[in-house]
């Protein structure tokens, strides 16, 4: 757990220190060196929790040692952006002369400077005091229960085009962002409404399915913590039940292909579904239904479509929401679906994948997930592409007006 650096020229204060170190388990990293060169190398190269730095140091093997060495090499760990700064340092020396001269230089960065007396325990006492602490802020730094929420919303898609393009078309002054060992292209940006500010962070999966929006809902969960995680984009809908670009939000969502896969006397493969479902949380959902009843933002994100060839009404729809490993081109599989599910409203290929990691994942959860999508197509084999850039413009439409609106960030 602790990475300490010790840096002294006398063999004496290492085995002390050495053999003080060896009851304490959770110092799991010790190294030594024994002049500012060598110091200097480790430094540039590893982090440390703790420095202990001996004043008498000589720069190399066979030069005389100085006081000032030290001091020197103090400074520059501040300055130097080539050492990696160690996150605690303690001065340790055993002579009087340097300690009365030096000890303002480690007072003035808020460092300690202790004497090392071979007679007393003194020194003992109060390194151990020093990693005692370190140990008890590092397991409360590990311990995910003692942090909030870094953003207000997470927004997940599962296509860059047309799906994550029309939720960076929401007005939120977007910043793109990488991470360190991780190749996907985070956004992060503001969403406003008189004195509210919103943070939130939208990413999109590197193809489509379950695993990979599940995937990335755990990265954007670990790494930054959201109240609220909402995937938007485009869906399947059922034909009979709304038009093409009408809004889905699922209440339920289920995983379409669990279950048993069987043959039956005749050789025939039948599947018998078992189908493993996450409820929308009962306030979201009573928010939703509210919105539909008073068609609240419907008409205004129609008439904001720049393209005026849809002759029929924006209607809204929430119900059961089935998330399958492939896309769906076969009425028959819808209506198998149907059947076991008689109010299903939509079909894709993610939505139960974010929804699984949300309700899953390690602490602190998400405080709700939500699914909005619009109907792009009905699943049969005549569909076409046309209809997803008006079905991804509705949901993210819709999907700024509720956060922003409707959602309670306190």
């Amino acid at each position: 757990m602790l990475n300490i650096l010790v840096v002294d020229d006398n063999p004496l204060k290492i085995k002390a220190l050495r053999t003080l170190f060896e009851f304490i388990p959770e110092v799991t990293l010790l190294e030594t060196a024994m002049n500012i060169i060598g110091a200097k190398k480790i430094l540039s190269e590893k982090h440390f929790d703790l420095l202990i730095l001996d004043l008498g140091l000589p720069m190399r093997d066979g030069d005389d040692a100085s006081p000032e060495n030290g001091i020197n090499f103090l400074d520059e760990i501040n300055k130097n952006r080539r050492l990696i700064k160690p996150f605690h340092i303690i001065g340790f020396s055993e002579v009087d002369d340097y300690i009365d001269r030096f000890k303002r230089s480690f007072e003035d960065e808020l460092w300690a400077l202790i004497k090392y007396d071979v007679s007393s325990t003194n020194w003992e006492r109060q390194i151990k005091n020093k990693l005692n602490y370190l140990i008890r802020s590092k397991l409360d730094l590990q311990n995910p229960n003692n942090f909030g929420f870094q953003y207000d919303v997470a927004i997940i898609t599962a296509l860059r085009t047309p799906e994550l393009d029309s939720v960076l078309n929401l007005n939120a002054n977007w910043e793109s962002f990488k991470l360190d060992n991780d190749a996907t292209e985070y956004f992060k940006g503001i969403l406003i409404n008189g004195e509210k500010r919103i943070k939130v962070i939208a990413a999109s999966a590197p193809q489509m399915g379950m695993v990979a929006s599940s995937t990335l809902t755990h990265k954007i969960i670990f790494n930054f913590r959201p109240k609220y995680i909402a995937i938007t984009g485009i869906a399947g809908g059922v034909k009979g039940l709304g038009n093409l670009g009408d809004i889905l939000v699922a209440d339920i969502s289920f995983d379409s292909g669990s279950g048993k896969i069987k043959t039956d006397k005749d050789g025939n493969i039948k599947f018998e579904p078992d189908f493993k479902s996450i409820e929308l949380e009962p306030d979201l959902k009573e928010l939703f239904i509210s919105c539909k009843g008073k068609r609240e933002y419907l008409n205004e994100i129609k008439s904001k479509w720049p393209i005026k060839d849809i002759s029929y009404e924006l209607n809204m729809h929430i119900g059961p929401f089935a998330s399958g490993a492939g896309v769906v081109e076969n009425k028959k599989v819808i209506e198998e679906i149907k059947g076991h599910s008689r109010k299903l409203i939509g079909i894709d290929m993610e939505t139960y994948g974010v929804f699984y990691t949300a309700k899953n994942c390690s602490r602190p959860k998400p405080m709700a997930v939500f699914s909005i999508k619009s109907i792009s197509d009905f699943g049969d084999p005549d569909k076409d592409d046309k209809f997803q850039p008006y079905a991804a413009f509705t949901s993210s439409s819709f999907l700024y007006h509720f956060i922003i609106e409707k959602l309670n960030f306190d």
